[in-house]
Formats: structure tokens, C-alpha cells, sequence
């Protein structure tokens, strides 16, 4: 009788147990198999991309496509935007524009002082005048008094106002605004 625990001698037709399989290599041993995600022979591997071109990113998930990421987000942006641009137009018809156009001596009274940028003749048609300190050396005349909705300044408004505010050898002048309803300011020289 044979030993129940050691299998019986048949000549050989099995390998032993431990022997490893043959015809193919150990495991991890780098033998003919590819490495994992390398693709069919033939075939480039999975997201690959196109040939010539870099891999791209994974594909997304079945079902997201065509979904809209941060519809919300999206909405509230191209809102924003009108909201920037109007007040864009807003700022360059009324805060930029009457900034740059603003008339300097619009507020002018009796009584306060004008300066100008240049020298002011018979025939001088545009000046620069701001409002200055009477005591400034930028001060060239005193406001004797100012009519209002007069543009020309050939106007005669401002004859008797000049003619009662200068004693004798002072001059006079006129300075015409042309903003809105227009003004003139009756100056006396200084």
C-alpha cells in the first residue's frame, strides 16, 4: 500500500507544484506581455490621443456632455459686463466729458477774482479764466457783477455795470461763457 499524503509516481506527466507554469514568465519578471494600458498590438493605447498630437484629458463622464457649467455664474457675468459698459458711456458723456468741459469761473460773483492763461487784448476772442485768490499775482481782474443767458459778449449788458463800478482811469472787460445758457462776467482791470 502507498503513502495516502505523497501522490503516487506517474511518470512524470505533471511539473511539480512549485515548478511555475511553463511557457509563460514569472510575474513582474518584464517578459513579452506590454505594460498595463498599452493597447492591443497595433492600436495606440487608450486616450492616447491623435496621431502627432499630445495626449488629450480624460473623456468626460457619459451623460455630463452638453451639460452648461455655471449657468448662473454665466448669467451674472454677461450682466456684470452691460452694467461695466453703460457705466462706461455713462462716465464719458456726463463725468468725463463735463469734467474736461467744465467751466472754470462758472461760479463767479461780484466781488471774486479772475486769472487768465494769456494776455487779454481788444481783440482777444478765447481765454482761460479760472477763479484766484485777489491777493495771487495770477489775479488780472475783479467780477463787477455777471448777467446771465448772454453768450456775445459785444453784448451792451454789461456797459452799465461796468460804467458805475470804475472811477476814472480804470479799465473794463468782458468775459463771455458759452456753456449752457451762456453768461458774462463785467470785469474790471486790475
Amino acid at each position: 500500500m502507498t503513502d495516502p499524503v505523497v501522490p503516487p509516481n506517474t511518470g512524470g506527466q505533471f511539473p511539480p507544484p512549485n515548478a511555475g507554469p511553463q511557457g509563460f514568465p514569472p510575474p513582474n519578471t518584464g517578459g513579452q506581455f506590454p505594460p498595463p494600458n498599452a493597447g492591443a498590438p497595433g492600436f495606440p493605447p487608450p486616450n492616447a490621443g491623435a496621431p502627432g498630437f499630445p495626449p488629450s484629458a480624460p473623456a468626460p463622464f457619459p451623460g455630463s456632455e452638453g451639460k452648461p457649467k455655471g449657468k448662473f455664474a454665466k448669467k451674472a457675468l454677461s450682466i456684470l459686463g452691460t452694467i461695466v459698459i453703460v457705466g462706461i458711456i455713462a462716465a464719458i458723456k456726463f463725468g468725463i466729458g463735463s469734467a474736461l468741459s467744465e467751466d472754470p469761473t462758472k461760479d463767479a460773483k461780484a466781488g471774486d477774482c479772475i486769472g487768465v492763461s494769456q494776455e487779454v487784448k481788444e481783440t482777444t476772442t478765447e481765454v482761460e479764466a479760472k477763479i484766484v485768490e485777489c491777493s495771487s499775482s495770477d489775479a488780472k481782474y475783479s467780477v463787477l457783477g455777471r448777467v446771465e443767458g448772454i453768450k456775445d459778449e459785444e453784448s451792451p449788458a454789461c456797459d452799465d455795470i461796468i460804467n458805475t463800478g470804475l472811477k476814472e482811469g480804470e479799465e473794463g472787460a468782458v468775459i463771455a461763457s458759452q456753456e449752457g445758457d451762456g453768461y458774462l462776467l463785467c470785469l474790471k482791470v486790475l
